[in-house]
């Protein structure tokens, strides 16, 4: 299994940073020593730093990181409980019910956004709300479908408390403090902003990555067979969660070695189960948007040809007979199961189409003289299957149930067989689904995913 090598470099690179700078970051605000990184990138350049400025250099350098980094663990594999339990703790730090410790904290303390009443109750709803669907298989395909505004509402929320609870931490400095930040130049200013974004940035890699890995965990319990594992998986998300927040409150320092190694073994995997976790969330998400843009704010029900492509893609596949969004049902070459992309079929010929970021798309013409197509249904995606004649499918592309009653239209824009009698509408999707999941086998489940 290999993991995607820019978000590798970039993580590394980022690791490193981060830990060079938590181990010349002092604790106080004005400590007489100078700092070690500024005074070098002086003596680079041939310049002589004034104790005033060294001493600016130094507050501004005061974010610390390993308590940041340690919150983001929990906030990965749970976002609104784990906040939640942080909000919970900066009210209890508040009323002297915990160590002093906590109301110093970067993220939890008195300054902190979290330590407000009304912010932890609206956690606690959020909380409640998104895990009561996740207990039951016929109510966790929905909780899943929005569980990905949840994993990035973890990530704007991490990063808010950390801009929030940095400029209150400026705000609250003494007014000549200030002014030696000001004073100090170029040098302090232009390292403390680049330091502070790398911060920002690896929270959000840190917990996009750990969020990925653990939605596709979460997805393959919701396949299995056994009717009470949803609610058991559940429950150990939030104990596990839990846990990392004690070790958190009790050592930042150990709470940020247990969420690198949490990251890097999720960064291992992650191409991997990423592409399995994006055509999971598009599979479950897609059928429930699709129905609520629909009936409430009355959008066009999707056809064969109302899918857009980017605007990277070559304009010789643009207005085809059939554009979809689709997935790799079956590792063809060049292309990983269930790699992401679109299905065009233009003048009799069908193409899955690939476009990547500051490369030319990758494209692969699909079928051929000797092969037919035919449309499949299927439980939680639909399949368009390039078949022999003896019936071997050699190639297959998923599209998912968004695409329910273009069904049809799609059957006729490839020319294709079609055995899609009986395939929904979004009007029946919550029983059609009830009824799927009850009148499924598993090993069914795990192929359609695999």
């Amino acid at each position: 299994m290999k993991s995607q090598p820019y978000l590798t470099v970039v993580a590394g690179f980022m690791i490193l940073a981060l830990i060079f700078k938590s181990t010349i970051a002092p604790v106080t605000a004005i400590p007489s020593e100078s700092s070690v990184a500024e005074t070098e990138v002086a003596q680079a350049i041939g310049l002589d730093l004034t104790d005033d400025q060294r001493r600016a250099t130094t507050l501004v350098q005061t974010l610390p990181v390993e308590e940041v980094l340690g919150s983001l663990a929990p906030i990965a594999l749970s976002p609104f409980f784990a906040l939640t339990c942080l909000s919970g703790a900066s009210l209890l730090s508040e009323a002297g019910l915990l160590p002093e410790g906590v109301a110093n904290n970067f993220i939890m303390g008195r300054d902190s956004p979290l330590s407000h009443g009304p912010v932890f109750i609206g956690l606690l709803a959020l909380t409640l709300l998104t895990a009561a669907p996740k207990l039951t298989k016929v109510s966790k395909p929905f909780a899943q479908a929005v569980d990905q505004i949840e994993g990035y509402s973890g990530i704007i929320a991490a990063i808010a408390v950390q801009v929030l609870s940095r400029v209150t931490m400026e705000s609250d400095a003494p007014s000549e403090q200030i002014a030696m930040v000001y004073q100090a130049g170029f040098i302090t200013a232009t390292y403390s902003t680049i330091m502070s974004a790398l911060l920002i940035a690896f929270s959000a890699i840190n917990i996009f990555v750990v969020n990925s890995v653990k939605f596709f965990f979460e997805v393959m319990i919701l396949i299995s067979p056994f009717p009470t594992v949803d609610a058991i998986f559940e429950a150990a998300n939030k104990a596990f969660t839990a846990l990392l927040i004690a070790v958190y409150l009790i050592s930042p320092w150990l709470a940020m070695v247990l969420n690198l190694l949490i990251f890097a073994f999720s960064l291992a995997v992650f191409m991997w189960t990423y592409r399995r976790a994006d055509f999971m969330r598009c599979a479950l998400s897609d059928p429930f948007f699709g129905w609520f843009a629909e009936t409430f704010f009355r959008m066009r029900p999707m056809t064969e040809k109302s899918t857009k492509l980017p605007k990277s893609i070559d304009e010789a596949y643009l207005d085809g007979d059939v554009i979809l969004k689709a997935f790799v049902g079956k590792k063809m070459k060049g292309f990983s199961r269930k790699s992401k992309g679109f299905l065009v079929h233009k003048e009799g010929k069908t193409y899955f189409i690939k476009p990547r970021l500051f490369r030319e798309d990758k494209v692969a013409e699909l079928g051929g003289e000797d092969l037919y197509s035919e449309v499949r249904e299927g439980l939680f995606s639909h399949s368009i299957a390039f078949a022999a004649g003896s019936g071997e499918t050699i190639q297959k592309i998923l599209i998912t149930k968004r695409y329910n009653n273009a069904l049809h239209g799609i059957q006729r824009g490839l020319n294709s067989k079609s055995n899609t009698e009986g395939a929904g509408d979004f009007s029946s999707l919550g029983k059609s689904l009830k009824e799927s999941l009850q009148g499924s086998k598993g090993d069914d489940l795990r192929s359609e995913f695999a």
